[in-house]
This record gives C-alpha cells, sequence and structure tokens, in this order.
C-alpha cells in the first residue's frame, strides 16, 4: 500500500511517500517541502528515500492548492519522481493539530469529519484552518482516496480530569470548551514508541517523560505508556517558554496591556510571536544563533538560555513527582532536542540525585538524526535521543485503518 502523508501548514506543506505492506515494514519512498506558500521566494526541495538532496527550486505557489498540484508533478515526474501517476496511491493521511474532544484516535475523513475540523477553528486559528485545505485540495486533485486525520490532540485524551481541568468556573469548560488539550500528541506517541524500543520495555509498561522542543516546545509526563500530563494547554502557547512564545505567564499581563491600550492583534502578535527566546536575547527565535552569540560572550542571549532551560527543568521536576520512582526514561526530540547537544546537557546539568546522568561524548554524537542512548551507564533513568517521525505514525494509523485493523 502506497501511502502518502501531508502536513498542511500556514506556508508551507510537508509531504512523504510510504510504502507498506505488513506493519512495522515501512518502505519510506521520498520526502519533501513547498515552503513559503503565497510569496515571491516559494521553493520546492525533494529528497529521496536516502535523503539525498534530488531536486530544489524557486517556484510560483499561489496558495495551499497550487503547492499540492506541485507535490503531484515531482512525485509523477519522469526524472524526479518515484510514481508513474497518482492512482498509485492507495490513501492519503493528513496532520490535524485539533480535534478537540470528539476524537481520541484516528478517522477516515468524512463531511462530518470535516465539520469538526471547521468547528476547531477558534481553538487552533493558526492550523486548523490550513489542514482543512490541505484535506479538501487533496479531494480535488486526488479523488476517490480514503483520507485519514491524525490528531495531534488525540494522545492527550488520556488526561485524568484533575489535569485536563482549569481552576475556572464550569460553564467556561461546558460553554466554551476551555481545558486542556496538549499538542505535539503525534511526536510524543512516536517518542514513547522508540523509547519502549531502545530500553526493551513494551510501551504499555513505559513511564517517562517525553522532551519535544522545537520552535514550539512540550514536555509530556507518560505513565503505563499512556499520557498523563503535557505542558501545552487549551493553546499550544501555555507550558515552556519557546523560541517564540512566552510559554506560562501571569494572566494579570494580558489585563495590564489591555488597560494600557494594547489590542488583542498586538498582544496576541507580542505572545506568540515576539517573545520567548527571541524577545529576551533580542537577537532571534533560531536557537542555532542564539547559542552561538551566547558562547561569543552575549549576556542577553546567555540569559535567553538560560531561562529556556530553566522553564524545562521546572516542569522535569514537576513531571518526576507525577511519575515517582517508576521513572524508566527521559528522551529528547523536536529540531532542538534531537540536534543541540549544549541544550540537553545543560538541561541535565546538576540533576544525577534524580537519577540521570548524561555521557558528554555520546551527547556530542546525537545530532543530524542520530537515534541512540546518551545516559552513562550507571545512570538509573536511561536518556534517548530520537529524532521525530510523525509522518510514520500518520502512515501507520492510514495503513491500519485501511487495512481494517483499527
Amino acid at each position: 500500500m502506497k501511502i502518502l502523508t501531508l502536513n498542511f501548514r500556514i506556508y508551507s506543506v510537508e509531504y512523504e511517500l510510504f510504502e507498506i505492506k505488513k506493519p512495522g515494514k515501512e518502505k519510506e519512498l521520498c520526502r519533501g517541502v513547498v515552503d513559503k506558500i503565497g510569496t515571491e521566494n516559494s521553493t520546492i526541495t525533494h529528497k529521496t528515500v536516502n535523503n539525498r538532496q534530488q531536486y530544489h527550486a524557486n517556484i510560483s505557489v499561489s496558495d495551499h492548492y497550487n503547492a499540492l498540484e506541485h507535490i503531484i508533478s515531482v512525485l509523477t515526474d519522469k526524472k524526479l519522481g518515484i510514481i508513474n501517476n497518482i492512482d498509485e496511491i492507495d490513501s492519503i493521511g493528513h496532520r490535524v493539530v485539533h480535534g478537540g474532544e470528539k476524537y481520541i484516535n484516528s478517522v477516515i475523513i468524512t463531511e462530518e469529519v470535516k465539520k469538526e475540523i471547521y468547528r476547531n477553528f477558534e481553538l487552533a486559528p493558526l492550523h486548523n484552518p490550513f489542514n482543512l485545505k490541505g484535506i479538501e485540495a487533496a479531494e480535488k486533485l486526488i479523488p476517490g482516496k480514503i483520507q485519514i486525520a491524525v490528531f495531534d490532540t488525540s494522545f492527550h485524551q488520556t488526561l485524568p480530569e484533575i489535569a485536563y481541568r482549569y481552576p475556572l468556573p464550569e460553564k467556561l469548560y461546558t460553554q466554551y470548551r476551555i481545558r486542556k488539550y496538549g499538542f505535539h500528541g503525534i511526536s510524543h506517541r512516536y517518542v514513547v514508541e522508540r523509547t519502549a524500543y531502545l530500553i526493551n520495555k513494551p510501551v504499555e509498561k513505559v513511564n517517562m517523560i517525553s522532551i519535544h522542543l522545537g520552535q514550539g516546545s512540550s514536555l509530556c509526563a507518560i505513565k503505563n505508556g499512556i499520557s498523563i500530563d503535557t505542558t501545552m494547554g487549551f493553546t499550544p502557547l501555555e507550558g515552556l517558554m519557546m523560541t517564540t512564545r512566552t510559554g506560562d505567564l501571569c494572566p494579570g499581563i494580558i489585563l495590564f496591556l489591555q488597560k494600557s491600550g494594547w489590542t488583542l492583534n498586538e498582544i496576541e502578535s507580542c505572545l506568540n510571536k515576539q517573545s520567548g527566546v527571541l524577545g529576551v536575547s533580542g537577537i532571534s527565535g533560531d536557537m542555532k544563533e542564539v547559542v552561538e552569540q551566547m558562547r561569543l560572550g552575549n549576556n542577553k542571549a546567555k540569559l535567553a538560555i538560560d531561562m529556556f532551560v530553566y522553564s524545562i527543568k521546572k516542569y522535569l521536576g514537576a513531571y518526576y513527582l507525577l511519575l515517582g520512582d517508576n521513572i524508566m526514561a527521559i528522551s529528547f526530540t523536536g529540531g532542538i532536542g534531537e540536534n543541540s547537544d549544549i541544550i540537553r546537557e545543560l538541561i541535565c546539568k546538576d540533576i544525577s540525585f534524580i537519577g540521570i546522568m548524561i555521557d558528554k561524548n555520546k551527547n556530542k554524537q546525537a545530532i543530524n538524526g542520530k537515534e541512540m542512548l546518551i545516559n552513562k551507564s550507571n545512570s538509573k533513568i536511561k536518556v534517548c535521543v530520537i529524532p521525530r517521525n510523525e509522518k510514520l505514525i500518520i502512515a501507520r494509523d492510514v495503513f491500519n485503518i485501511v487495512s481494517g485493523k483499527k
């Protein structure tokens, strides 16, 4: 079965084509991204299974529909392509950020599912509208295929009420659906599966903390293989300090800014796009740049990184208490988590008293897509680095649903 996975975002579309003959026997055929949609600098990058760059070009991409047209063109190109025509694609899997409370598992996309994705626009205004655009584009450009929605929020539907409810009047939950939803669920789900493999434990017996660090960052406390708490909440703005997002913030600050004449749009832009590592450092939201400036002696860069690490350590400690002595591993993933040895080292510094000790040499080796353990041999808690692979989870769900196994 050939499965195309799609991740439609505001300015980009990521794609990957898999061939799956049976569970556990997945073969990645190609991957790529159309970037900077709707700008004069739109590009497409297409790579084959061995990750050698095969094709990179500046193209004109007016919208997400047009982006999928370019993807299909590359996939079926006589020189670059992997397939002869779109009929070879059996099914399509979409990453959908917000499924609300309704979807605990991945589902076949129907008109009812599309209505629910639309209903959740207000809960994920920067994601769900573009996810739906992608679904509708695929319906028209690759017609007649079963499409599956895989939700980022589904993994966290196992949170107990004590964790997902906010201390607000109940009507705000029942009327406005205000609760913790959590995000990065597909990533955390992949991490627990790979961690189970690395530490040789069944998934359903794994107790761990998953640490996803990227443009958006979150921790997830996992007990017996399921999510029991996570740092992101009603929106992806809650929790850890991030590259451009504030993370946890006193709500009174928002009221103060409103009273000071700030508009809601100005406040939203500040909290989501101008804060975090970028806001504190005044340099960039790119962690590589800020780390380099820290090494050059920039005090603002150092403060930003210290605050970023501090916020992670606070939640790491909190989740350690939730899981207790049963914790088996912590695992790093995401663009920063899997590639920045310095950030991992700073997070794991001076916490040997809870049983976490990393091997500095192994830690430095764990970059550029390497999956490995980086803890010392006498570390009570295993420390893993796991390159993110949400698309594989999406492809597996598609295969299982279409095959009638789920």
